[in-house]
């Protein structure tokens, strides 16, 4: 089997493919139910390492009432990914550059872990481009820091040297790369043969995708120092804002511990926070019916 040919889109999400170039001179790929639709608009925006895939089974199902618009990010996916600095104000400014390509005034903002924290600086700094916000198993409110191993500081100073020493050996192992899933679920041998299958094929895509890891490093390695220097400020703008704001967690996330939802869903008057049993860190993959039934997008 060859991972190294182009990534194609899940087959839910193939019939709505597009691609622009917004106006950062960035080509961007996303699937879009209905173009030039003037029903509102939901857009989904996916996590680090991941493509707009990801909302595969639940974004036919959101197309029956809203137009949805599900990009790759820069860097990742068919996006293009150029050699720059990727971090939170980049991509912030890139999924405004795309809903202003696509004459969208305002979405309603669902991510998913990095997505998330985009989608909330974005609702936070630019409000009036939110009907509303859903935070997916992330926040760039950190409450409670995600548990660390004795080597993490060591790793980080040498980021880029263990990173690629560990695509070398993801590389000469499919099955060694599609096992780092594990921690994503709450039970990945649990998902439907098909769903494995799709997932087997697909982390092994983004092992071969170099210039996929080098975003990848580069957003990791921003990510940190944006959050502990913006976080007192979205804190701020949080206990004060207005747009409708919804708080999903996976009960069984290993990756971002569920305080840090419940947190900033009690930080926001009025938000919401609705826990899914059974998912992990991807809830609209593991339990995409449950996970409908807390979308309020109101």
């Amino acid at each position: 089997m060859n991972y190294t040919d182009p990534m194609r889109f899940a087959d839910a999400l193939a019939p709505f493919a597009h691609s622009v170039t917004i106006s950062n001179g960035t080509h961007v790929t996303y699937a879009d139910s209905a173009p030039a639709s003037h029903m509102e608009t939901v857009l989904l925006v996916h996590g680090l390492q991941d493509e707009a895939d990801t909302w595969r089974s639940v974004f036919t199902p959101l197309a029956r009432s809203h137009r949805v618009v599900a990009p790759d990010l820069p860097g990742f996916g068919r996006s293009n990914k150029p050699h720059r600095r990727y971090d939170i104000g980049f991509f912030a400014d890139s999924l405004l550059a795309l809903l202003d390509t696509l004459q969208i005034e305002r979405a309603h903002l669902v991510g998913n872990s990095l997505g998330a924290m985009i989608c909330e600086y974005l609702a936070l700094t630019q409000p009036a481009r939110a009907h509303s916000l859903t935070l997916v198993d992330g926040t760039l409110i950190i409450s409670a820091p995600p548990p660390t191993t004795p080597g993490a500081l060591l790793r980080s100073i040498f980021a880029d040297w263990f990173d690629r020493r560990f695509f070398a050996q993801l590389r000469r192992s499919p099955d060694a790369a599609f096992a780092t899933l594990h921690p994503y679920y709450a039970a990945l041998d649990a998902l439907p043969a098909a769903e494995r299958a799709f997932l087997y094929q697909r982390v092994n895509e983004r092992v071969w995708d170099e210039q996929q890891r080098l975003a990848a490093l580069s957003t990791r390695n921003s990510l940190t120092t944006f959050v502990l220097r913006n976080t007192n400020r979205m804190r701020a703008l949080a206990t004060k804002s207005t747009v409708p704001t919804t708080v999903i967690w996976g009960a069984s996330d290993r990756l971002l511990p569920r305080a840090n939802g419940v947190a900033r869903a009690a930080l926001q008057p009025g938000a919401r926070f609705f826990e899914i049993t059974n998912a992990g860190h991807l809830p609209h993959q593991e339990q995409p019916e449950a996970f409908l039934q807390a979308l309020q997008l109101s």
